[in-house]
């Protein structure tokens, strides 16, 4: 099957490639700024944050809420990959490997899955979330909190995606996009970004 984008001539000679990119992270750790700034790098891209997504009054944490989460953000990443975007990123809505178990059932047709797992010292991710446009309360950090603990079980069992960690602590979004894109050469080949 061809699939085609309005503008764009059909390439028949080359299937299309389904490919996710999951950025993970706690609150804070950049999550969305990233997931921003790695579009412009990605070539046949596309990018779904579930941040944007997830925005409902009441905001409830309940298993509901994350399924609904995850179906819409499925099915927007089919959606993408139906029009021919081969390279989706998406994520702020995986915290641990169950969660990514959970997703992955909702987009069996991803031919390759890439995990970037962004890495925050405490003191440096409430500076962010204490400066960040997006304000937040006291209350609503320690209620993020009990439930988005840091999580080491992405990192433990990497079955089923490309794995990198990056430690963006002392990082700027765009020296975290470069240590992405070097880390994941087969999508965005050797080049350096920018």
């Amino acid at each position: 099957m061809t699939v085609t984008r309005p503008g764009r001539t059909p390439r028949p000679d080359r299937p299309i490639v389904r490919r996710l990119i999951l950025v993970s992270g706690q609150e804070g750790a950049g999550k969305t700024t990233i997931i921003r700034a790695l579009l412009p790098h990605t070539p046949s891209g596309a990018r779904v944050d579930a941040e944007d997504l997830g925005q409902v009054n009441p905001c409830l944490f309940d298993d509901a809420f994350w399924r609904l989460l995850r179906d819409n953000v499925a099915a927007l990443v089919r959606n993408y990959w139906a029009a021919g975007f081969e390279n989706v990123i998406t994520g702020s809505f995986l915290t641990t490997r169950d969660d990514f178990l959970r997703f992955r059932e909702l987009v069996p047709e991803a031919d390759e899955v890439f995990m970037v797992q962004l890495l925050v010292q405490p003191d440096e991710r409430l500076r962010r979330r204490l400066t960040r446009a997006k304000r937040t309360t006291q209350e609503w950090r320690d209620r993020v909190d009990r439930y988005d603990a840091a999580d080491t079980t992405i990192a433990a069992d990497q079955d089923g995606y490309r794995y990198l960690a990056v430690d963006s602590t002392a990082m700027t979004p765009g020296q975290t996009v470069a240590a992405i894109v070097r880390g994941f050469p087969e999508i965005y080949g050797s080049r350096p970004p920018g």
